[in-house]
């Protein structure tokens, strides 16, 4: 039962809270940039596709982390499950890692 309300409850309302205030502060930084005169069109505006890319590199090197995991526990190499959670970070700290410097090649060009 608090389960339950936890999760259609608190969960749905805490995530339009912290969605709430992330635009909030981005309409008081773009104010108070308005205010110093700093012209809002010049600034480098990221594309929906870089974020798209970041969250589909960050899924499949968690992806690639779970079938690593899931084969090194079948092969016999590791006997504890943890190894699939270990490795499904591992991974998907290197997707974005990737992404950055990905990134970064496509900013200097």
């Amino acid at each position: 039962m608090i389960s339950m309300i936890l999760i259609l409850g608190v969960l749905p309302v805490t995530i339009l809270l912290i969605v709430f205030f992330i635009q909030k502060m981005k309409i008081k930084e773009r104010m108070q940039l308005l205010e110093k005169g700093i012209d809002l069109s010049l600034q480098k505006k990221d594309s929906p596709l870089t974020n798209i890319l970041m969250w589909g590199m960050l899924a499949t090197g968690i992806g690639l982390g779970l079938f690593a995991g899931f084969l090194l526990l079948n092969l016999g190499v590791f006997n504890d499950d943890a190894i699939m959670g270990i490795l499904a970070i591992l991974f998907g700290g290197i997707g974005l890692i990737i992404f950055h410097f990905a990134g970064k090649k496509s900013d200097n060009n």
